[in-house]
């Protein structure tokens, strides 16, 4: 294990976009994205409690922003405390050890050195389709998965471009915020079902007995239903798209070699031998996304075009 790496740069230049990239800024951004996207699901989903009382109980407006509350703060709570633990269960990840898995221990240590973190947790997902992923809210309880296809696919340099890709999504942060961001859309989402389960079956009774401020509580509720976790959606999926990027760059700059995250880019692209099947939960979270369609360049992606992954980092 090579332990005289020097450290990553806290700044550098992405020389495929010119566009000076602060590490520290970036992980300070995603610290406080974080926390301001707990704050904004509070209030959003008091908002949303807010207009369901002038729908159904105007006088119980107290009990249902309450319940709205308790609801957001919970799902910020399991997305910060219990998010990795989920992941790794969802896609059938169990952990490595050094007796089975002493190779993927020594590049992982190897990388993480460079990378200035600590060595995170090993998990193995048994399929021979070739990817990976992390999770963990900071470096101090990161976990990356691999599935064991992935450690036969690739030789020493491109698997080491492939942990340290997933090894900067721990450092910057970008864990944390996706795992946010993830929670904000489902605390909307869950909401949205109960509410419109109440407008299915007391909506008549609601309008007869109602005036013109609950029609229009309704009418609000149910556009907010609607556009909200559209809207949460569409900047979940930008966030992870502009994150892998800066993860390739990064991963990059760890290991110095692009050419080795270039290369197992084009393998896992190439790859011909079935597919990962894994919850369409946690697709988001992999290298590559498993169903290869959402590696492309529409709203609807997870990730960016593969190709044009690898050809930013061969212009590094």
């Amino acid at each position: 294990m090579d332990d005289q790496r020097p450290q990553l740069p806290n700044v550098f230049t992405d020389q495929a976009t010119g566009q000076r990239i602060s590490l520290l800024d970036w992980q300070a951004s995603n610290r406080r994205a974080s926390w301001l996207l707990s704050l904004f699901m509070v209030g959003l989903l008091a908002g949303i409690g807010y207009l369901a009382a002038l729908a159904f109980d105007p006088g119980g407006a107290f009990f249902f922003v309450g319940i709205a509350a308790a609801l957001a703060v919970t799902q910020s709570a399991a997305a910060y405390w219990f998010s990795d633990k989920m992941a790794l269960a969802a896609a059938g990840a169990r952990p490595a050890t050094v007796q089975e898995h002493r190779y993927l221990v020594n590049v992982t240590e190897a990388v993480a050195i460079g990378a200035g973190v600590p060595a995170p947790k090993l998990y193995v997902i048994d399929s021979p389709v070739p990817n990976a992923f992390a999770t963990g809210r900071d470096p101090e309880h990161g976990a990356i998965a691999v599935t064991s296809g992935l450690i036969k696919l690739l030789d020493r340099q491109e698997l080491e471009g492939v942990v340290a890709h997933e090894m900067a999504h721990i450092k910057n942060y970008d864990i944390r915020l996706m795992s946010m961001l993830a929670a904000t859309l489902g605390a909307i989402v869950l909401l949205r079902d109960l509410v419109l389960r109440s407008l299915r079956f007391g909506g008549r009774r609601s309008s007869r007995g109602g005036g013109q401020v609950q029609v229009i509580g309704i009418i609000l509720l149910v556009v907010l239903l609607i556009l909200a976790p559209l809207l949460a959606s569409l900047l979940r999926l930008a966030v992870s798209r502009r994150r892998e990027f800066l993860a390739d760059a990064t991963g990059a700059y760890i290991t110095r070699n692009p050419e080795g995250l270039a290369r197992a880019l084009e393998k896992l692209r190439d790859f011909r031998g079935g597919k990962l099947e894994v919850s369409e939960g946690v697709r988001h979270m992999f290298f590559i996304n498993p169903v290869l369609s959402l590696n492309a360049n529409s709203l609807l992606a997870t990730h960016p075009p593969i190709e044009e992954r690898i050809e930013r980092l061969r212009r590094m």
